[in-house]
């Protein structure tokens, strides 16, 4: 049914009366109700092309916070029509929104469409838009420059859009064929984007930039192509570093995509052809960083002693961490102990390196001289942190500290313009407009602002904001805000259900998505729990759920059956191991799998360190350091993490593993194990 004007103006009239004599309380909680309908009506007629009812309803929304968003929406819907000044007046009057920057890319691309290349000049120059022009964008002002007769101005810095490993946008090519013409590309800046491109992987591009070289270097750009494609023939070359300005880095690109593609051979010929090549000290280091991080990578036997003849200059921070983790595979502890004390103080200062350290000093000396290092570890609020207090026998810090805020600005902050828009997309459910929204607004915020902000998301039950603004804020002590019970009647029913520790659930889903329940990741995964679509379809009838498209998966109630009941197959497939199951959520069963020792068992924290992926060695690290906090937000008693983390030993033993470890726990260690999932019905564990 269309509404006329005068009935949406009646409609209008009686709304607003209506909001008006709402008591004080009611209308401070949500004071635009009314205004939320007249500008759902005006949406739906700007939609239908009803421009008269639009208008209508329009013209009632004066001072409503996301009366932008309709007038860009009457701009954007068709550009053709738009009146230049009203578009160029929309991006100054709302230009502490995003939608002013979306407007502005959208008309300049409408412009550059038509070539309608003086109004693009006059609408650049009118917007002050030049710092935030876009490559392509950018290139359209210069068509527009060379049109209007300034060269000159056109083909400024023009080597900033020419030096790219990338191909340049289509809109650059009149541009830097002039440019061409003009004899501003030399021979040395067509060698550099050569390189630029190999060193990218665009081959492709590289051979169609040959015909840009000067003579001399062609022969050389055949040299850089061969050995991009067959990085082996290093060995067989018949010239040194030395012979032409890129030669040594192009051996020491050869080298170092050897090492990738085939260790043996690669180290093989660096011991049997490296010397012969000329390289500088500084680029043989890197060859041989390359060679050490690979051997250390796959826990090869001879990766220490390669280590050790290195100098102390080829190590950097990361191959530092990975000496620490070869010596721990093959337990040498004096090794550990050396490599911590050479790193860089502010890395070997924290928990986790100070937490091996001690590790080192209990296993070579004793708990006494350990006690040290795992007391500054113990100060952390993490799982190296939490590690260390349970050697000593001692509580973990969680430090809760609630943000202290002003009232006034606190006050100020809720009636911010970009705040008053995000509260009503937060309302009609348009999160990622709101999101946008929050980008924009954030990149203007001291900390303070940040953190009456992140207090004032929490209380909208916007959570995922709440938690990312405290960190942008570096607040990292307010334990209820950063780990809100999101979601957790949901979450903690499907946990219950499936008979696992709520809080470990809860954990993963702050970890997974910060309870960003609307969004897929660029894996692919979806909802609170990051379920991928094809598991989540996989296993939707076992967990008692139907799952006909992405959106259904997306629902939280859903996600978190799918969640929880994932998390219950992954530890029944590891023999009751949560930290396998962990890691198993993020980087699948089968790599889970081939991490296992083959012979011998090992310890939990040894094996949770050794994991090769480096996000899954800091998932399982925050997933488990947010299984403490979450047990303590949901009150129970906050289990130890060595009733949780077993010995890991080949696949066919780790249920006996996780027996023999729960039975030798001592005094009533395992009722720590959560009291709230021990008392859930159906929960089987036998440390309950």
């Amino acid at each position: 049914m269309r509404l006329s004007r005068n009935v949406i103006v009646g409609l209008a009239g009686l709304l607003l009366a209506l909001a008006a004599s709402l008591p004080a309380a009611a209308a401070e909680d949500d004071r635009y109700v009314f205004e939320r309908s007249l500008f759902l009506l005006a949406e739906r007629a700007l939609n239908r092309g009803d421009m008269t009812a639009y208008r209508a309803a329009r013209s009632t929304l004066t001072g409503y916070p996301l009366t932008p968003y309709l007038d860009y929406r009457e701009l954007a819907r068709n550009l053709g029509r738009a009146e230049p000044d009203a578009v160029r007046d929309f991006v100054r009057e709302h230009d502490d929104t995003p939608l002013a920057a979306r407007l502005r890319s959208s008309y300049l691309t409408h412009l550059a469409r038509e070539e309608q290349w003086e109004d693009y000049l006059e609408f650049v120059a009118a917007t002050g838009a030049k710092p935030s022009l876009s490559v392509e964008q950018d290139c359209y002002r210069r068509q527009a420059l060379l049109k209007a007769g300034d060269r000159d101005a056109a083909l400024e810095d023009m080597e900033s859009i020419w030096l790219h490993g990338q191909s340049r946008p289509s809109a650059c090519d009149p541009v830097l064929a002039a440019w061409r013409d003009a004899d501003g590309l030399t021979g040395e800046l067509a060698w550099e984007r050569f390189e630029l491109a190999v060193k990218a992987g665009q081959t492709g591009l590289a051979r169609y930039l040959r015909r840009y070289l000067a003579d001399a270097d062609r022969r050389w750009a055949e040299r850089w192509l061969d050995l991009a494609s067959r990085p082996a023939r290093v060995v067989e070359v018949d010239f040194q570093a030395d012979d032409h300005r890129s030669a040594e880095a192009l051996l020491e690109r050869a080298f170092t995509r050897w090492v990738r593609q085939d260790l043996d051979a690669a180290l093989e010929g660096w011991e049997a052809s490296g010397d012969a090549l000329g390289l500088s000290t500084e680029a043989a280091g890197r060859v041989q960083h390359a060679l050490a991080l690979r051997l250390a990578l796959r826990y090869r036997p001879e990766s220490l002693d390669f280590m050790a003849r290195l100098e102390p200059e080829v190590f950097d921070t990361q191959l530092r961490q990975w000496q620490v983790r070869a010596a721990l595979y093959e337990r040498d502890w004096a090794t550990v102990m050396d490599a911590i004390r050479a790193m860089d103080r502010d890395v070997r200062d924290e928990a986790a390196w100070q937490y091996w350290y001690a590790r080192a000093l209990e296993q070579t000396e004793s708990l006494e001289a350990a006690r040290r290092f795992y007391e500054r570890a113990a100060r952390e609020r993490n799982f190296h942190g939490f590690l260390a207090a349970d050697r000593l026998g001692q509580p973990y810090r969680i430090g809760h500290e609630p943000l202290v805020l002003d009232d006034g600005r606190r006050a100020a902050m809720r009636e911010h313009a970009g705040m008053q828009r995000m509260r009503e997309l937060v309302r009609l459910d348009r999160y990622a407009e709101a999101r946008r929204e929050w980008t924009h607004a954030i990149a203007g915020w001291d900390t303070p602002e940040l953190e009456s902000a992140a207090r004032t998301f929490a209380d909208w039950g916007w959570h995922d904001r709440a938690i990312f603004t405290a960190a942008r804020a570096r607040n990292w002590d307010d334990i209820e805000l950063r780990f809100p019970l999101a979601f957790d009647d949901l979450i903690v029913t499907g946990a219950r259900e499936q008979a696992i520790d709520p809080a470990w659930a809860m954990a993963i889903a702050r970890q997974e998505s910060a309870f960003l329940h609307d969004v897929r990741s660029g894996a692919g995964a979806l909802g609170i729990m990051q379920v991928m679509p094809a598991t989540g379809r996989s296993i939707a009838s076992a967990a008692g759920v139907r799952v006909n498209s992405d959106w259904d998966i997306l629902d939280p109630a859903t996600n978190a059956r799918l969640g929880t009941y994932y998390l219950r197959r992954n530890l029944d497939r590891f023999g009751g191991h949560s930290l396998l199951s962990t890691a198993a959520y993020n980087a699948g069963a089968h790599r889970v799998r081939s991490w296992l020792p083959e012979d011998r068992a090992m310890d939990p924290d040894i094996w949770a360190e050794l994991i090769p992926f480096s996000e899954t060695r800091d998932y399982i690290r925050r997933v488990f350091a947010y299984r403490i906090l979450y047990a303590v937000r949901l009150g129970q008693e906050p289990p130890s993490l060595s009733t949780l983390l077993y010995p890991v030993t080949p696949q066919d033993r780790l249920a006996a593993s996780r027996e023999r470890h729960l039975a030798a726990l001592p005094g009533d260690a395992g009722i720590t194990l959560s009291r709230a999932f021990c008392d859930a019905p159906g929960y089987t564990d036998n440390a309950c």
